[in-house]
């Protein structure tokens, strides 16, 4: 990331126009649920935050609100934000239900103040917090991380998901070997890049008409970046994809015993 010639400041920029151009597609494909949103996603997360009904919760990242809605649906009174103005107004169309229990905001999780004014004006500290496949979007997450240590409450936790560092990414490439006389495929995965914190783009979903940014970040730089912001781990799950029907496709999650996912829990340091 340190190669790239932009600032901070333009590559976040210029990812918010990427994410606001993106919008509509993303929108389309992800709707209400599907795919791992639905598969391994919410369910994780869900298991880990074990919201509590009347709990205060801030979904940060929040897209067009599919997981902010579903908080609601738990009894939790939900703070969501975006830093697309495109995605929370996307979200705020398909929030028909329960939308006393949802505030959208746009806020752009790099800025510590914009985050720390999602509190309110009573200042009333969150119970969870959550962040769904979204860090690895972010140019630094030093921000978010500070801020959340701050508006938790002492015993709160936050629970984010990101794309596994180890195994899924631009530097990483999947395998399947058939050797002579073997009757099944041995499924691999070849990995050039790790330790390099670097920015690249691609693309989520085929439809989406540009290539967002992708920030890899090695396991120390990502957790570590917690850490000294004033948190702790007490969980972590990297879950296995499993198919419910026998995978077609030789490049499916369900055939690597490797997790394309990486789940943590954090709470406030004591």
């Amino acid at each position: 990331m340190s190669d790239n010639p932009k600032t901070i400041d333009q590559l976040n920029a210029e990812s918010r126009d990427i994410w606001d151009a993106n919008a509509e597609a993303w929108d389309k494909r992800i709707g209400g649920g599907g795919g791992w949103q639905s598969t391994i996603i919410a369910p994780m997360v869900e298991k880990m935050l074990n919201i509590q009904p009347g709990e205060r919760v801030l979904d940060i990242a929040c897209g067009n609100g599919i997981f902010s809605r579903r908080l609601a649906e738990l009894g939790a009174a939900v703070v969501a934000s975006d830093f697309s103005p495109k995605l929370i107004a996307l979200a705020k169309q398909r929030t028909t239900e329960r939308t006393e229990q949802i505030e959208y905001h746009v806020a752009d999780a790099t800025d510590i103040a914009q985050l720390l004014a999602l509190v309110g004006k009573d200042g009333q500290p969150f119970d969870a917090a959550v962040c769904n496949n979204a860090i690895m979007d972010m140019p630094v997450i030093e921000p978010l991380f500070r801020a959340v240590a701050q508006m938790l409450k002492p015993d709160g936790r936050f629970v984010f998901s990101v794309m596994h560092p180890c195994f899924n990414g631009q530097s990483i490439s999947m395998q399947a070997e058939l050797p002579d006389y073997d009757q099944e495929p041995t499924y691999s995965i070849k990995v050039s890049r790790y330790l390099s914190a670097e920015a690249t783009k691609g693309l989520a979903i085929r439809e989406q008409p540009l290539q967002q940014y992708y920030w890899h970040r090695p396991l120390h730089l990502l957790l570590n970046s917690a850490f000294e912001n004033g948190l702790v781990m007490d969980r972590l799950e990297e879950p296995q994809m499993i198919a419910e029907m026998p995978p077609t496709n030789a490049f499916a999650w369900a055939n690597y015993d490797m997790p394309p996912l990486l789940f943590v829990r954090l709470r406030p340091a004591k």
